[in-house]
């Protein structure tokens, strides 16, 4: 009897295993069908349409209340597990570039208000 696993004769013709692999001898092992993704399958869930880009990326001129959906929108998509993570990766990324960008105004804000009001000081002595 000749094992269906590996293809090798037991050494013991009476054994119930196959000495090299393990496999019940007398049953036949059918591989678990394993999910393949397709090209267009894989490049669809990596890319966010471009007019998500464009719609996104204009909230902020929205008088008013434009920052807050902006933001909204971005922190809805960046953690809900609704959401594809393709369009989650994207609105992550823009949040932290977002952060970032607040942070960098605020700082150079700071540096030139500080040095303006130092000026205008050192002007009433």
């Amino acid at each position: 009897m000749q094992c269906t696993a590996c293809g090798r004769e037991p050494m013991n013709p009476n054994a119930n295993y196959c000495d090299y692999c393990g496999t019940l001898l007398g049953t036949e092992v059918h591989p678990e069908p394993t999910e393949q993704k397709t090209a267009e399958t894989s490049k669809e869930a990596k890319m966010v349409p471009t007019w998500v880009f464009f719609v996104v990326m204009c909230l902020p001129f929205i008088p008013m209340v434009g920052w807050i959906a902006y933001l909204v929108v971005l922190v809805y998509w960046g953690f809900s597990n609704d959401i594809k993570d393709s369009k989650k990766s994207f609105a992550r990324a823009t949040l932290l570039y977002t952060v970032l960008a607040v942070v960098l105004m605020m700082t150079m804000m700071g540096a030139l208000f500080g040095g303006v009001m130092n000026g205008l000081s050192a002007l009433q002595l």
